[in-house]
């Protein structure tokens, strides 16, 4: 039985059912976590750990870097190398370039073992980063045995940053969808829902004034909490929306469910985002979807037309000019039953074969 470490900066819902599912389904690996930290304050998920076995939290320093556009947490860990030391891997997962992988990274060199670098950073949520930052990523990507990209976009940042093509391969960030599948036959309420955090990185000042240029009755209801709330709110009122935007603050589980279900449509318009895993979480609940192109999972969940459309936030009267075409044009079921269908490709099981074609791959050439 070949023994694998993941290690990941906090257990988020999404990562934590994979990774229990990995445990699951493939009975041959024996599949220790790491977790760098237990969690971050603008980060309010309930996260069930009861499903995973053979996990370890690291003792770890948390420095806040507070910013407008998001915050930004980083992990100075204790103890990684005496982890892995405990649990002798016959391979790693190092998932990011953080403080806590650098440091795994020279023990696997020290130690002989391969790992495998695993990211959801793309060019785009990356293009702010500094010097010594890139540099962490090169050293990274240099000794890396293989890789695995979260989006074709991360794919695509993996081999600018120096990765072979012929070595990596995709593993989708996704959620458990069998939590959320639902099938929606009623759009009638008009309605858009907006998920997330409630930063100047999400966008919503760019969707405001888009909303207020299309019809009266299209109405929009915001989920999430954030140190913008305040200028939203002032926002709102100066453009006459106070009638037609909800605030539902912090929402999750069954409550979110049916916030969903009562939705037409999801929208994300968002300056920047890995991924952006609201948007399959709403495909599930057979909902078109209005993405920004800065949410870099897009092009690999929406099929502009058929299940959604792919906009810049930023070009207001474009931005208007999609929404209303998506309640005038009376494909609403249609596309959300496209959006239903396509969600089902990112099921564990599918997303698995990429992370384990990934270590047969480092296996393989290790046993030559």
């Amino acid at each position: 039985m070949k023994r694998a470490v993941l290690i990941t900066n906090i257990p988020s819902p999404y990562r934590v059912d994979f990774f229990a599912f990995l445990q699951k389904t493939y009975p041959e690996y024996e599949f220790h976590i790491i977790f760098s930290g237990a969690g971050m304050e603008n980060r309010k998920w309930t996260v069930e750990l009861e499903g995973l076995s053979n996990y370890h939290f690291l003792k770890s320093r948390t420095i806040i870097i507070r910013k407008r556009f998001d915050d930004r947490y980083v992990f100075l860990p204790v103890g990684v190398e005496r982890t892995l030391k405990e649990i002798q891997p016959d391979i790693v997962f190092a998932m990011e370039y953080n403080p806590t992988i650098l440091r795994a990274v020279h023990w696997c060199r020290k130690k002989h073992i391969p790992f495998i670098s695993w990211t959801d950073g793309t060019l785009n949520s990356e293009k702010n980063i500094g010097k010594v930052q890139r540099l962490s990523r090169k050293y990274i990507i240099k000794r890396a045995a293989a890789f695995i990209a979260s989006s074709t976009a991360s794919k695509e940042a993996q081999i600018a940053y120096g990765a072979a093509p012929g070595k990596c391969f995709i593993s989708y960030l996704t959620v458990d969808i069998q939590k959320y599948l639902a099938q929606k036959e009623s759009y009638e309420a008009r309605q858009l829902l907006y998920v997330g955090s409630l930063i100047q990185r999400k966008g919503l000042d760019l969707l405001l004034p888009a909303l207020a240029k299309t019809s009266e009755d299209i109405r929009l209801v915001i989920v999430g909490e954030g140190q913008e709330r305040p200028l939203l709110e002032e926002q709102i009122k100066k453009l006459n929306l106070t009638d037609r935007v909800e605030f539902k603050g912090y929402v999750e589980g069954e409550p979110l469910r049916q916030l969903y279900m009562e939705s037409d449509a999801f929208i994300l318009p968002t300056r920047e985002d890995c991924f952006g895993l609201v948007i399959l979480e709403a495909m599930c609940a057979s909902l078109p979807v209005i993405s920004s192109k800065y949410a870099d999972g897009a092009r690999d969940l929406i099929e502009d037309g058929k299940n959604g459309y792919i906009v810049d936030p930023e070009d207001t009267d474009g931005f208007a000019k999609t929404i209303e075409q998506l309640f005038s044009e009376g494909r609403l079921p249609e596309m959300g039953k496209n959006s239903y269908e396509k969600a089902k490709e990112f099921d564990f099981a599918n997303v698995a074969k990429g992370c384990i074609a990934a270590m047969r791959y480092v296996t393989d050439r290790s046993e030559k």
